[in-house]
């Protein structure tokens, strides 16, 4: 059978098909394209062509070329298997190395652990420079009123105003509960306050407080008296009957570590029903009395940074024995 029945009868051959482009080349050129677009981008590449089958060269059986820059790593290899075919493969490997940001945004910092991790808590550093004499209700509904801010009391010795205790101890109990993982929320962090005790409970309340914790110092008439307590919301219905047990056992855990950190007289737990703050409160509430500072021993250790750092750390160690 006439196997070319067109050349055989004289008919103008069919001009040759062009040379099929190389293979080879073509991935050359390619990964070339390749590698600009990503080096562009800033990543790093590694482009081999080797000499088996699928396979990456080993030794001197291949030829390597590299141009690097920070991100992710690529690397081609283009091998000839014995039957003449060309296989290519393409290695892709995300080897995020030294600036993962760029392309992962979902790598962030560990996640703190603990007991206090992830626990909101309220911080009220009492009194202020600017004492409110106004009356504000004892509890919601109320008829009674307190004034909202008397000022606090003084230091025997030093003459220190309450207040100024009061915040240097906040802000180092803020530090150590934030190292420790937990979300501290200020009723100030300055000098002044505006408002009243209603208002210093309402800012616990909007921030979803674990705890609202009050830190003050105590005064007396007797310069003999001395040591530290914890007050505690009694239970009145329709205001902390929700609140109560839960306030008991954060005073009873703070007063525990307070006494044991600073090494203070414990006079105990103390439960109140006419405390402003404790009453318009919806989370849990307690406030600490660090000291006397009508007490001139206990008026010159408050003055210490190093005793306000020991009492921050007795706060806190009571505090995560409560949430533990």
């Amino acid at each position: 059978m006439d196997r070319f029945p067109e050349s055989k009868r004289g008919m103008t051959a069919r001009p040759a098909k062009p040379k099929p482009p190389d293979w080879r080349q073509r991935f050359l050129i390619i990964g070339a394209m390749l590698a600009a677009a990503l080096v562009t981008a800033g990543v790093a590449i590694s482009a081999t062509r080797g000499a088996g089958d699928g396979e990456r060269p080993r030794g001197a059986a291949g030829k390597t070329t590299s141009t690097s820059m920070a991100g992710i790593a690529v690397s081609a290899s283009i091998g000839t298997p014995a039957d003449g075919q060309l296989v290519n493969q393409l290695y892709a490997v995300a080897a995020i190395t030294e600036q993962p940001h760029l392309f992962d945004t979902s790598t962030t910092a560990a996640a703190p652990s603990g007991a206090l991790a992830g626990r909101t808590i309220t911080i009220d550093a009492g009194h202020a420079t600017n004492p409110d004499l106004g009356y504000e209700a004892t509890g919601p509904g109320s008829s009674e009123t307190k004034v909202k801010d008397p000022g606090g009391t003084s230091g025997a010795v030093t003459g220190q105003p309450e207040n100024a205790v009061n915040l240097a101890i906040a802000i180092a109990l803020k530090e150590q509960l934030e190292a420790a993982g937990a979300n501290v929320v200020m009723t100030r962090a300055g000098d002044t306050f505006d408002g009243g005790n209603i208002e210093r409970a309402q800012i616990a309340n909007n921030a979803g407080s674990d705890l609202f914790i009050r830190i003050h110092c105590d005064g007396s008439t007797s310069q003999g008296t001395h040591g530290a307590s914890t007050l505690y919301p009694a239970s009145i219905p329709g205001w902390t009957d929700d609140i109560y047990a839960a306030s008991r056992l954060a005073a009873q855990s703070v007063q525990a570590g307070l006494t044991a950190a600073t090494g203070a007289l414990d006079n105990g737990i103390v439960e109140r029903s006419d405390m402003t703050g404790f009453n318009w409160a919806d989370v849990p509430a307690i406030l600490v009395e660090v000291g006397y500072l009508t007490n001139p021993a206990e008026d010159r250790a408050l003055a210490s940074a190093e005793y306000q750092q020991q009492v921050a750390q007795g706060l806190l160690d009571g505090i995560r024995a409560y949430f533990s």
